[in-house]
Parts: C-alpha cells; structure tokens; sequence
C-alpha cells in the first residue's frame, strides 16, 4: 500500500465526490443539504485543501478555512477506504493539525452526532466536544460542536 498526499485538485474534489462514505454523505446534506461534490467544492475552495491517496486513488480530502480573529474550521471527508489507512493517520494528520493550531489559535466545527467514526476520530485528535444541539443545519439533525484550542496563545 502506498499512501501520498498533495495538494488537492478539482479533479480530486470529482473522485472523491463519487466514492464518499455514507457518514459524510449525510453529514454535509444534514448540516448544509449540499450533494458531496458541492461540500469537496467548498472546501477546496476556502482552504488549504489537501487530497489523501492510496494506492493512486484518491480517498480523502482535508483542510482548515480560516474564519477570522485567530478561529480556523479544520474539515475533512473521505471514501470507506479511508478506515485502511490508520496507521499512517496517526502521524501525519497530528503534525498538520498542530501547525493549524498555531496558526489558528482556535479550531472549530461541527460533526453530525450520527457519525460515530468521525467523532472518534475527533477525539483522538484532540479536540473536546462542548455541546450537543439538537437541530442543526438544513435537516434538522442533532450535531455536536467540537473544538481545540492552542497550548501556544
């Protein structure tokens, strides 16, 4: 297995769109009611984006859009096969997420309450989560706003 990552392109955001995992899939239509394309779109547009591929084939995207005053939104949404890929993302994705820390005092964003392995994820990282809202976005589904905040302020 050979894993790379670089930065993404549109036709990334294309690829990736097709193969999504159904927990992201309903997380962005939940939060925003936008298709898979649409959020990859967003994102690689208002960040820094960065595609993950394996064996040649893209299987996830990340990034961190800034929101002002010191505050970045880190995302970050992929295919089934992202889960084969443990081990290497518990290194890289730690080191990117600590400069984005620095960068951006506070990071912060929300994750569909439904979506047990990105919370999980989550909390690996770092991040706490504060709050449960109950009717978030566009679908009206329970959310949780998580967030990480610089030990360098």
């Amino acid at each position: 297995m050979t894993v790379e990552y670089r930065n993404a392109t549109l036709e990334d955001v294309v690829a990736l769109s097709l193969t999504m995992r159904q927990g992201d899939i309903d997380e962005v239509a939940a939060s925003n009611g936008i298709s898979p394309y649409e959020a990859l779109l967003l994102g690689y547009e208002v960040s820094d984006a960065t595609s993950v591929f394996e064996d040649g084939k893209v299987v996830a995207m990340y990034g961190c859009a800034g929101a002002g005053d010191g505050i970045g939104s880190p995302w970050l949404l992929g295919s089934d096969r992202l889960a084969h890929l443990k081990k290497e993302l518990l290194t890289r994705p730690i080191k990117w997420l600590e400069e984005k820390n620095k960068e951006y005092p506070l990071l912060v964003n929300y994750v569909d309450a439904r979506n047990k392995v990105a919370i999980r994820w989550l909390r690996f990282l770092g991040f706490t989560f504060i709050r449960k809202i109950e009717k978030y976005g566009v679908g009206r589904k329970p959310f949780y706003e998580f967030v990480r905040i610089s030990s360098h302020v």
